[in-house]
């Protein structure tokens, strides 16, 4: 018989009605006014939380947000993606040949580099050392005759 008292004592307190005034603050003036219980608030701020929610699920799911969400990216996103980083790596690899070309050729100008290192335009992007540049045999001819007719100067 208790329980049943105290539920009955509990349902007439939350829907026990209150009376809500706004006052103008100057003139004392009742601005608007409205009765409400805790039921009725309780509904009020439920049913503006699932509206809430609901919008903003509605947003999320309409609109290119849901990309950053984990697991609701599109297989075309994904495949832009990888596309992108494999132009980024080529970019990457242009810039370095690219790089070593433009010092190779500073060193040319400078004089750090013999002119018998460049063969061909190729041969600037990449550097080349005079052990890598194999004679032919006619080659190898030529400079046994060019230094027996020229031999070295001493110093």
């Amino acid at each position: 018989m208790q329980k049943k008292i105290e539920s009955s004592a509990f349902w007439k307190k939350v829907r026990f009605k209150y009376k809500l005034f706004f006052f103008n603050e100057n003139t004392l003036e009742e601005v608007f006014a409205f009765r409400v219980s805790l039921w009725s608030g309780f509904w009020t701020i439920a049913a503006f939380a699932l509206i809430l929610i609901a919008l903003t699920a509605t947003v999320i799911i309409n609109t290119p947000i849901r990309n950053y969400l984990p697991g609701y990216m599109d297989a075309e996103i994904r495949q832009t993606m990888v596309l992108n980083a494999l132009r980024t790596d080529s970019l990457e690899q242009v810039i370095r040949v690219q790089s070593q070309y433009i010092n190779n050729v500073n060193d040319f100008i400078r004089g750090n580099s013999p002119i018998a290192k460049v063969t061909h335009l190729d041969s600037l992007s990449a550097p080349v050392s005079l052990d890598d540049l194999k004679a032919s045999a006619g080659m190898q001819q030529f400079i046994r005759d060019y230094e027996k007719k020229y031999p070295k100067k001493k110093e």
